[in-house]
């Protein structure tokens, strides 16, 4: 069973490998805090999940923090092509191997006659001036098993099938009649392509190169490899930026500088960058990405600390002070979203957002000079993990809609009380 082979991360600290593992014997995949996998009696659904995963790794992981490739040192990072895997499979189970057809001649009775060989190398018997030919040169179209190609292809399909094979099926094809050479493999294949036109074979091929670029120089080893990530908190925040965030939020971080005695130079500091700036009916939310364990927990122990809270208030007041950031009417907004199994707060709302409650910061309250302001109250927000992979391809206004509904709905309660 596909369940066997999966499990669930709860301790965020302990258990941070995010992805696939493979120990030479056995596969391993972890998925990310507050993921809800399917039932483990439906490997269709659960297939799913594991596809959601590879892709939202192959997509959103950053390079530097990632763990992958086929190669002996596991904190190795190498862009592990994990489409062109799937593909290799996919196309396999539907065409079968890639093979050359070569048109062969011979002389022959019967068959599809070649007319310009028969003349050209036949002698017709005339009668009553009449030509005859008793025999002829016919073609055939003849299937070149040993083709180089057809070779590279059957390496690359058993590739594909002992390390992402088991996702669809228990077979494993036979092993390779050749050895691996990357650089005669890659000629042939950048040849191929560029003499190809027919489209399906064009996609396997460079999906055959993909592969065997990512190949170690030793070739096909018994070793273990990973496709995964100990640092799925940028693959959250990149997620969380993508679906509710603007392209220029540069716009909205604090700038600093330092003014020395004796200097007419001044210094300008790293600026302080939100995760996230979302614009909804002319109002400015500050979101900041917190891949945090409370939503599996509800210990407040898990939630975003003082350095975090006051934080995003410097965020709201820089903005707030900006005229040209703003309209005159325009409300800021603040808010923390950290990950969630939705199943497990279903008691609240059957969505993917949920609130879990407000930071605020000591020293702005009872304050002398009026009102608070609504960027002091820091809303916490969970968002179910599995619901934001499936969507993190594009902005998506209606998740926009609904999470900037929530975060006011929630301040404005907090502010009357």
């Amino acid at each position: 069973m596909l369940k066997d082979r999966c499990h669930i991360n709860t301790n965020r600290e302990a258990d941070t490998f995010v992805g696939l593992e493979f120990d030479g014997k056995d596969y391993n995949v972890s998925f990310p805090l507050g993921y809800a996998i399917a039932s483990e009696d439906d490997d269709k659904l659960l297939r799913e999940d594991l596809l959601l995963l590879f892709q939202t790794l192959a997509l959103y992981s950053k390079q530097q923090d990632s763990k992958s490739g086929f190669v002996h040192n596991k904190s190795a990072a190498t862009d592990t092509p994990l489409y062109a895997y799937i593909y290799i499979i996919q196309d396999f189970v539907t065409r079968g191997y890639y093979k050359e057809g070569i048109v062969e001649y011979a002389s022959s009775k019967r068959g599809k006659i070649h007319w310009n060989r028969t003349i050209k190398q036949k002698k017709p018997v005339i009668q009553d001036a009449d030509v005859y030919y008793l025999d002829f040169i016919t073609k055939k179209n003849v299937i070149n098993e040993n083709d180089l190609i057809t070779l590279i292809h059957q390496y690359c399909v058993y590739l594909s099938f002992i390390r992402f094979g088991w996702l669809f099926t228990d077979y494993k094809p036979p092993e390779p009649q050749i050895l691996f050479h990357r650089q005669w493999f890659s000629a042939a294949l950048q040849e191929k392509l560029c003499r190809t036109f027919n489209d399906a074979n064009k996609t396997l091929f460079a999906n055959m190169l993909k592969i065997i670029n990512n190949e170690p120089d030793e070739g096909i080893k018994d070793t273990s490899f990973t496709f995964g990530t100990n640092r799925f908190e940028y693959a959250w925040e990149k997620m969380i930026d993508i679906v509710f965030g603007i392209s220029d939020k540069q716009r909205y971080f604090p700038k600093t500088k330092w003014k020395l005695p004796g200097s007419k130079k001044e210094y300008d500091n790293s600026r302080l960058e939100p995760d996230t700036i979302m614009l909804h009916n002319n109002n400015i939310y500050v979101l900041d990405a917190k891949y945090y364990k409370y939503g599996a927990t509800k210990n407040p122990f898990d939630l975003p600390d003082s350095a975090s809270i006051n934080k995003q208030i410097t965020y709201g007041e820089y903005i707030d002070a900006q005229a040209d950031l703003k309209n005159p009417d325009s409300v800021i907004y603040n808010a923390f979203l950290m990950p969630v199994d939705k199943n497990e707060w279903a008691g609240e709302s059957a969505g993917a957002l949920h609130y879990a409650g407000e930071a605020v910061a000591l020293w702005k309250e009872n304050k002398s000079e009026g009102r608070d302001k609504e960027y002091e109250h820091i809303q916490g927000i969970l968002l179910d993990v599995k619901h934001l992979m499936q969507i993190a391809e594009k902005h998506s206004e209606m998740d926009i809609r609904k999470l900037a509904e929530l975060i006011e709905e929630h301040c404005s309660k907090c502010m009357t009380k």
